[in-house]
């Protein structure tokens, strides 16, 4: 009688073809019928090196499925003996920067995001959660946090009073956010700033100039060296850091446009280096605490846009374009406003002379938002569209339903044109009249001056 085979020891058996096979037992299924393998070959040989190389990667997954049932094992008993899983032990100081630099950095964010994410760590959670073990805060924890805030604040402004439940809940989604992310990192329980509760937030009522306002402020601008600037905000509603990057090439004399597609902001020196793409650092020195630097791409994918302007706005800027061209201003860069340096205007600074406007006029303080927001309103007050200001205004969204609709041209530019009555080329014009204009398109052809060649009034004319 033959002897019975073991299980792993296996039958051979030869083909039609002279193909061995070789076929083993490894045992019995759930349902008890019998698990086989089998292997082929041009040799017995093959079958059994085939057999042996499977038999062997079948022992290491055994070995790493039974390694990781212990260490599930083990963290139970860890998290048993400790109250939580050992990972949960790191630092908040570790942990949230090390998320800011892999979620929140550039390249993966622009600049001035990171630099935001940056100041609030830096001035708010890293002082109250920094040496706390991320298993330590809890919701009482966070809840603690969001009251302390709104009672003291930190302002950075340096006045008394907390911080606004606008700004409260900007803390709670940066929170909410990177526990999100611990959760799942370092194995804590929940997101201790779910049910946490905020403050409600009260819409303050934006400031906008009521018509005659309008008028006052437009009439005293003409004071100020950089009133052609203040006069294209408050008549494209562009945000500031949007107008003062603008450059004269973005101005299309053809389809009388202003191309918005940068954005110049002031961020800290610590959320920038020099190796970071889309952007232009200006007068970069690292011992300076920040730096102005231009954005190749402006807030979000719907401010890159062409803003439509009035004949009476375009011709301002062909006038205050020659007006330069025969000055002694600088500008290397051909920007559209520069400073009387020839560099980039601090925003910082266009909104202290906003002030100052105001102050003069005697009449509620104005600042750039202010003007966007006077913009807006007097073309709600025409019946303009809202998703043609939307468009204009470079809003990502006004709704969900107007998330579809997309303005057109033509609408853009009979929009525009409203803002016409309020601009008065005798009363505003800066520089001698241009000679030879037409109608519509009355500036189409007019050589713009270009700067950056560094000729001389006497050269240019």
């Amino acid at each position: 009688m033959a002897k019975k085979r073991s299980n792993g020891e296996g039958t051979y058996w030869q083909l039609a073809d002279k193909t061995w096979v070789h076929q083993i037992t490894l045992g019995r299924k759930e349902d008890g019928t019998l698990e086989r393998k089998s292997f082929t070959g041009r040799t017995k040989t093959i079958c059994n090196q085939k057999k042996i190389a499977f038999l062997e990667a079948r022992k290491r997954q055994e070995q790493e499925v039974k390694m990781q049932e212990e260490e599930k094992i083990r963290l139970a008993e860890d998290r048993l003996r400790l109250g939580h899983y050992p990972e949960a032990e790191t630092l908040f100081s570790e942990a949230f920067p090390k998320w800011l630099n892999l979620y929140k950095a550039p390249p993966a964010r622009k600049p001035s995001t990171y630099a935001t994410y940056l100041d609030l760590y830096q001035d708010h959670f890293e002082p109250f959660f920094g040496e706390m073990p991320l298993y330590q805060i809890t919701q009482d924890k966070i809840q603690e946090y969001y009251q302390s805030k709104q009672l003291t604040g930190a302002r950075k402004d340096g006045r008394p009073g907390g911080l606004s439940p606008k700004t409260i809940r900007n803390h709670h989604m940066v929170l909410k956010d990177f526990f999100d992310y611990a959760v799942s990192k370092y194995n804590l329980e929940s997101n201790p700033t779910a049910g946490t509760t905020r403050p409600g937030v009260i819409a303050k009522e934006m400031r906008v100039m009521s018509q005659s306002e309008m008028r006052i402020f437009m009439e005293e601008v003409m004071r100020e060296t950089q009133r052609i600037a203040i006069l294209t905000d408050l008549f494209t509603g562009m945000r500031i850091g949007e107008l003062l990057a603008l450059e004269i090439s973005d101005l299309n004399l053809e389809k009388q446009t202003l191309s918005v597609n940068k954005n110049l902001i002031r961020v800290s020196t610590s959320a920038i280096s020099t190796d970071y793409p889309n952007i232009r650092i200006l007068n970069y020195d690292p011992k300076k605490k920040t730096h102005l630097i231009v954005q190749n791409t402006p807030k979000t994918k719907k401010s890159n846009r062409e803003i439509y302007i009035s004949d009476g706005l375009c011709e301002l800027l062909i006038r205050h374009l020659f007006t330069l061209s025969n000055s002694s201003w600088p500008n290397p860069d051909n920007l559209l406003f520069p400073s009387t340096k020839g560099t980039h205007i601090d925003p910082k600074s266009f909104e202290i002379r906003l002030k100052a406007v105001s102050a003069r006029c005697e009449i509620k303080k104005v600042n750039p938002h202010a003007l966007r927001h006077t913009f807006a309103t007097r073309l709600v007050e025409e019946n303009t569209p809202l998703n043609i200001i939307q468009d204009i205004l470079g809003h990502a969204s006004i709704s969900t339903t107007q998330k579809y609709m997309h303005g057109n041209a033509d609408s853009e530019r009979t929009a525009i044109e409203t803002m016409s009555d309020y601009v008065s080329i005798d009363r505003l014009a800066v520089a001698k009249p241009l000679s030879g204009a037409k109608k519509r398109p009355k500036f189409a052809g007019i050589p713009l001056p270009d700067f950056s060649t560094g000729q001389t009034k006497s050269q240019t004319a």
